[in-house]
């Protein structure tokens, strides 16, 4: 039976793509993912299809109906496709059987980060404000947690709700602004960068689009 697998390729750099990963795309007919996740394999013996913002849906029908003819599909997605990934939006479309989806996981950004810092995330908060997931209640949710005192770990949305933007509400919230934030950016490419500040120094720079935000444990 054809399967649709979704395929986590890790936060950017291609030591991060695991073997599991490598096997989907080998055995795929059909292998569907934004350019640069595409990149990060040399060799796809199926057919490439570059996926778009603005091709997504129609892509995916292509898909669907790939799986149909009896095709294999690998869908890759950045990071894990659980989280922030290409999971949600597969399972919302509704043009997928359940049992012909397989999920390859893959290393995120925020594991990746985490890592970097040496931050122990089991017991830390996680938020994702990617694709406009932004309502109050999500960031009163932020809010609420920073306050608490635990480890957040986020990605912002640079469109509108960007570091700078977090840092902002939550300092109108009241939270210290000399609490800990860190800015993983471009995380394991060749240009990562990571920088240390305060929340209100935060609230006066700007960042790349590729970054995880990292608000450390305050007191209560």
């Amino acid at each position: 039976m054809a399967k649709l697998d979704i395929v986590g390729v890790g936060p950017g750099l291609a030591d991060y793509v695991t073997p599991a990963a490598r096997k989907a795309v080998e055995k795929a007919d059909l292998v569907i993912g934004a350019q640069r996740s595409l990149a990060l394999f040399c060799e796809v013996k199926g057919e490439q299809v570059v996926l778009t913002a603005k091709n997504l849906q129609d892509t995916l029908k292509k898909a669907a109906e790939a799986i149909k003819a009896d095709k294999n599909v690998a869908l890759l997605s950045t990071g894990d496709p659980g989280f922030s990934g290409l999971l949600h939006t597969v399972l919302e479309s509704g043009l997928f059987n359940t049992n012909n989806i397989q999920v390859v996981p893959g290393v995120s950004a925020i594991q990746a980060c985490a890592a970097r810092l040496n931050i122990s995330w089991d017991t830390a908060i996680l938020f994702t404000f990617h694709e406009g997931k932004i309502s109050e209640e999500q960031k009163n949710k932020l809010g609420s947690a920073v306050q608490y005192g635990q480890n957040i770990l986020l990605l912002p949305d640079q469109k509108s709700f960007t570091p700078k933007d977090i840092a902002t509400f939550l300092l109108k919230k009241g939270v210290n602004p000399k609490t800990p934030v860190y800015i993983c950016e471009n995380i394991t490419l060749e240009n990562e960068k990571i920088t240390q500040n305060t929340l209100e120094g935060v609230a006066s720079q700007s960042f790349g689009s590729l970054c995880v935000m990292v608000i450390k444990q305050t007191s209560r």
